[in-house]
């Protein structure tokens, strides 16, 4: 077979690439039909390739998805991403599968996950399957969020006690109030032996799974809504505040801001949520992106679950 390119070689090349990408027959299928050694069958097909008569095409809603994790991941420091589609308009939900499915891949037997609370993380941990995990403990990152707020489905206790279940993980909890109504309670309260211990245990753990709120969420997304007093506003505005994470202001560099809030808070502090080797933040929505970015260039974050507009208004923003 001569090697200028003639009608008869073209023609020679689109038979071979049509019985073999088209009609899926072997190379050795493909020799014996017409009469060339298998060595040749598959020189031919590389000069399908070579001259462009074959174009192999590697496609999939899901690339698009991966692309952008990848660019994040170059982005940001960190060390795992999950973007999630958005089917319809329910961001939180599509936010929560993620949240759930990077904690599975990232827990292992015999470890501690510290939990915190919000929409985002409810819905991860109603989206988490059945897996369970020897000697795997669940355990609360801070207070509970008053009785009388419609809100005890995303609280901290509830969810961890959902994610035990599903898990067959013990669950450590403390039954005190996320926010105490004078600054002078809340050292004692931190004291208490079960409390201590489980401040301790979290401190400790191996992953932490928290929610990341905007300083603009409003009506149900913003838990801390009824606390937000003028003075409270006041030192978020001045400290320049991002978002929070456990009810901790921070700017956006991820430097904490103190409000009148601050010595009322019974959580974790951020510094020492910063030593947990994996802190999933999960978190979705316009509202969010510069909280999301603090905390991730502040360390407090190191992994991410979120949607893929608000992945894409993150890159934009870098």
């Amino acid at each position: 077979m001569g090697e200028d390119g003639t009608r008869g070689d073209v023609e020679l090349l689109l038979r071979v690439a049509r019985m073999y990408y088209e009609q899926h027959l072997t190379q050795a299928d493909i020799a014996r039909e017409i009469g060339y050694s298998r060595p040749s069958v598959s020189r031919l097909l590389n000069r399908a390739r070579e001259q462009g008569i074959v174009h192999i095409t590697i496609s999939h809603p899901l690339e698009h998805i991966l692309s952008v994790e990848k660019r994040l991941r170059e982005r940001l420091p960190l060390r795992a991403v999950r973007v999630a589609e958005v089917n319809g308009t329910d961001v939180i939900g599509a936010v929560g599968q993620a949240a759930a499915e990077l904690l599975i891949d990232s827990v292992a037997n015999g470890q501690v996950v510290a939990v915190g609370n919000g929409r985002s993380i409810q819905a991860a941990a109603q989206r988490i399957p059945q897996i369970p995990r020897v000697d795997c403990t669940i355990v609360q990152l801070l207070g509970s969020i008053p009785g009388g707020l419609p809100s005890w489905g995303r609280d901290a206790p509830t969810i961890c006690t959902r994610i035990a279940s599903q898990l067959g993980a013990k669950v450590s909890r403390m039954p005190v109030p996320l926010i105490v109504d004078n600054p002078s309670l809340l050292r004692p309260l931190m004291r208490e032996e079960k409390v201590a211990t489980t401040l301790a245990l979290a401190a400790r753990a191996d992953v932490a799974l928290v929610g990341v709120a905007g300083v603009e969420a409003k009506g149900a997304g913003n838990i801390l809504a009824e606390y937000l007093t003028p003075d409270v506003r006041e030192a978020i505005r001045t400290g320049g505040a991002v978002g929070h994470i456990l009810d901790h202001h921070y700017d956006a560099a991820g430097n904490p801001v103190p409000t009148p809030l601050t010595p009322r808070t019974l959580a974790l502090p951020l510094d020492e949520l910063r030593r947990i080797p994996l802190v999933i933040g999960a978190a979705g929505g316009e509202d969010k992106v510069e909280a999301i970015v603090g905390a991730i260039r502040g360390g407090i974050l190191s992994a991410l679950a979120t949607d893929y507009q608000t992945a894409l208004s993150i890159l934009d923003m870098l």
